[in-house]
């Protein structure tokens, strides 16, 4: 006996869900091979041809999903995202070491990808996307800390307490002196408490004004 006409409506239902799960696999892949060149390409583009046969696709399927390198480096940011964005950004002073070590835990599992992030042309253009998200965040949860400062002042000691929290901080501290980033992390986060700490109870670089610098040897 043949089917009725009520009876195809949940085979095509069947079979969309089964299309849209293939495009999620297809997308995740070709996703996944663009988001590899970050690490293997020193350049400041993407290679669809590499994409598309790391994917096991065609070209055009690539540019079917993602048509402009906007759309890719878009893409590329959000994958990026989801590792980086697993680390809360703190949301008051005293959350703030707490972040660094966060962070720096993070750099370090990740230490491949954070490097092209800092050094390759494409992975510049990745973290142009991420990082004022993540600033805007430090900077506020900063803000009680230096409320009493002047808008200069306040923009000074929050522009070196989040440089502290980058990646750029991480690598220099890593390639630079050889120092992991666990260890690096808990010097900063001391470091930030101490000032942190200063901060609250009224003292600040600036409150002696010059003669303060220079007993601090600036």
């Amino acid at each position: 006996m043949s089917r009725s006409s009520a009876d195809q409506p949940p085979k095509r239902r069947y079979d969309n869900r089964q299309r849209a799960q293939q495009a999620s696999r297809t997308r995740n892949a070709i996703l996944q091979a663009l988001a590899e060149q970050l690490v293997t390409r020193n350049s400041g583009d993407f290679s669809v041809a590499d994409a598309a046969q790391q994917a096991g696709v065609t070209p055009r399927t690539v540019f079917r999903y993602f048509p402009t390198k906007e759309l890719m480096l878009e893409a590329v940011s959000e994958w990026v995202l989801q590792i980086t964005g697993k680390v809360r950004i703190p949301e008051a002073p005293d959350q703030f070491g707490e972040a660094v070590v966060d962070s720096f835990e993070m750099f370090e599992a990740n230490a491949d990808l954070m490097r092209a992030l800092l050094l390759s042309d494409l992975g510049r253009g990745v973290r142009s996307r991420l990082s004022p998200r993540r600033r805007e965040g430090v900077g506020q949860a900063l803000e009680p800390a230096v409320s009493r400062l002047a808008p200069a002042q306040a923009k000074a000691v929050k522009a070196v307490l989040m440089h502290l929290l980058t990646a750029e901080a991480w690598w220099q501290i890593r390639d630079g002196f050889g120092v992991d980033g666990r260890t690096s992390a808990t010097v900063i986060a001391w470091l930030a408490q101490l000032a942190l700490r200063a901060l609250e109870d009224g003292d600040d670089p600036f409150a002696g004004g010059d003669d303060q610098l220079s007993r601090a040897g600036v």
